[in-house]
């Protein structure tokens, strides 16, 4: 939750760090005289690095992946800790996702409060927090009106790969697109993990097209395992479906896709393994190259699947 009172950046910062220092589950106290802050602002923080998924609620441990990132980053540089914790908390994204609108500050916290309003008392205070975090992470940047640096991205899919390559520059911009082209109830559905993953698979695909392919394919895979586990039959063990193949033949027994969906599927499927799920081709005897081509649609193709996929199976629409 987002309190009334007013902790700075740098001081949540040092909090967390005193709980790195100290754990496991340090007392308040304890933290307190470590980073030489107030009980108040101890507790405070606490519940801002709680809320932002930085340490786990309850005991005041650091999450593996953050406690990592603080280990390795020198103290001037743990921004980026906040920066890439923002960047996976979805209520920041949708806040972006406003401000890109043109929506102001006020409004664009206004409206993510309208859904989530168990995250503070009053919208000024989650609008505080955002901006406060925002700028000193360099994500929102100041002006007339506060913004954040996101170029056009193409939401409908219609442009060039290349003109599509050049505007995802940044976790921000993809996790904006993402969120656009999805829709809010299909991000709500996604769990962090599949969204990491297919927003790694845009983010590596000229860099390491090979791991970005891997990443589509598991976003996908846990995808398709999701939905079957929430609205497949009570008597089919999705569990047990390992690939993307064998979730899809489930999802078709339960009337979840079609064979319009299969085909597509299994023409992913193909790219996935080729692309490194497995090892070297059986008749060629080596790897098949990957082009950042290749590696961006594969990305392309995992996230219009699933909106296709699921929109057929939740919500009875039929789109391709």
């Amino acid at each position: 939750m987002f309190p009334a009172y007013r902790v700075l950046p740098e001081d949540i910062l040092e909090v967390l760090f005193a709980i790195s220092e100290l754990g496991p589950n340090p007392s308040n106290d304890e933290i307190s005289r470590f980073a030489n802050l107030s009980n108040r602002k101890v507790r405070e923080a606490i519940k801002i690095l709680e809320t932002i998924g930085i340490i786990d609620k309850g005991d005041n441990k650091v999450e593996d992946r953050y406690e990592r990132l603080l280990q390795q980053t020198a103290p001037k540089d743990w921004s980026i800790i906040l920066e890439k914790s923002l960047l996976n908390y979805q209520p920041f994204i949708d806040y972006s996702t406003y401000l890109n609108r043109g929506y102001t500050s006020e409004e664009a916290a206004q409206k993510v409060y309208a859904g989530n309003s168990e995250l503070a008392s009053k919208p000024d205070y989650l609008k505080e927090y955002f901006e406060l975090m925002g700028k000193y992470t360099g994500i929102v940047l100041e002006g007339d009106e506060l913004s954040v640096e996101i170029r056009n991205v193409p939401a409908d899919m219609s442009g060039s790969l290349e003109s599509l390559r050049k505007s995802l520059k940044s976790e921000l911009e993809v996790k904006i697109y993402l969120d656009e082209f999805l829709g809010e109830n299909l991000m709500e559905f996604l769990d962090q993990d599949t969204k990491t993953d297919l927003a790694d698979a845009y983010l590596k695909h000229s860099t390491e097209p090979r791991d970005s392919v891997s990443a589509s394919g598991r976003a996908f895979e846990d995808f398709l395992r999701n939905l079957g586990e929430t609205y497949g039959d009570e008597g089919r063990d999705y569990s047990t479906g390992s690939g993307i193949v064998p979730l899809c033949n489930h999802l078709q027994g339960d009337g979840l896709v079609r064979r319009h969906h299969k085909r597509r599927i299994m023409a992913l499927a193909e790219i996935r393994n080729k692309g490194g799920a497995h090892g070297d081709d059986a008749e060629a005897l080596e790897r098949w190259e990957i082009t950042p081509e290749v590696s961006l649609d594969c990305a392309l193709t995992s996230t219009i699947l699933t909106k296709s996929v699921y929109r057929y199976a939740v919500e009875d629409d039929i789109i391709l």
